[in-house]
């Protein structure tokens, strides 16, 4: 698919959590999400999805949607979910050389984002030792993506920048009333 025909992701998002859904529900809770998707979607196949080909961003949510409904899961497991995701990220693999500390891996943030999605943009608000803040913009299209993307923004701190201790927080969402989403860190170095 092309990255030129509205909001769009990478099939790598897909692929690594099809792989989290077999671990947590099994083959089956999989199949569950894949039937569930494929009302919608006809066409949808994770199997068959390569990593680097762009997809609607709104099969991503009604992917993350699925969970819930299929899977019963809470807001807490798609956080997991999208902590697991930035573990077994090849996009993220592919920047490991460069993350050596939560600072850098925020620094690196925007460049990461436009691998994965043609819309939003990230920016930098604050980037000090133990601490930091980044801003997404024009990304309004499901308050679940918020949940899913503050985890995996854990999970890049935690796994990539080895900060065990890592927090991360959405201080402001644009489902909550606000002009942007703002996502907020803090570690212990």
């Amino acid at each position: 698919m092309s990255s030129g025909i509205g909001p769009m992701c990478k099939g790598a998002i897909f692929k690594v959590n099809a792989n989290y859904i077999r671990k947590i529900a099994g083959d089956d809770g999989l199949r569950k999400v894949t039937e569930n998707v494929g009302r919608k979607w006809p066409h949808f196949d994770v199997r068959v999805m390569k990593e680097k080909d762009w997809f609607p961003l709104q099969m991503r949510i009604d992917f993350l949607d699925a969970c819930k409904s299929e899977l019963g899961w809470d807001d807490k497991r798609i956080f997991l979910m999208g902590s697991d995701a930035a573990q077994h990220s090849s996009i993220i693999m592919s920047f490991i050389s460069y993350f050596l500390n939560v600072n850098k891996a925020i620094k690196y943030a925007p460049e990461l984002w436009n691998h994965n999605y043609n819309t939003g943009k990230i920016e930098i608000l604050e980037n000090e030792k133990g601490n930091g803040k980044l801003k997404l913009t024009d990304f309004k299209h499901s308050p679940i993506l918020c949940t899913y993307l503050a985890g995996f923004f854990h999970g890049v701190g935690r796994t990539v920048a080895k900060a065990a201790d890592v927090k991360v927080s959405e201080e402001k969402c644009v489902h909550k009333g606000a002009e942007y989403c703002v996502f907020a860190f803090k570690w212990d170095e």
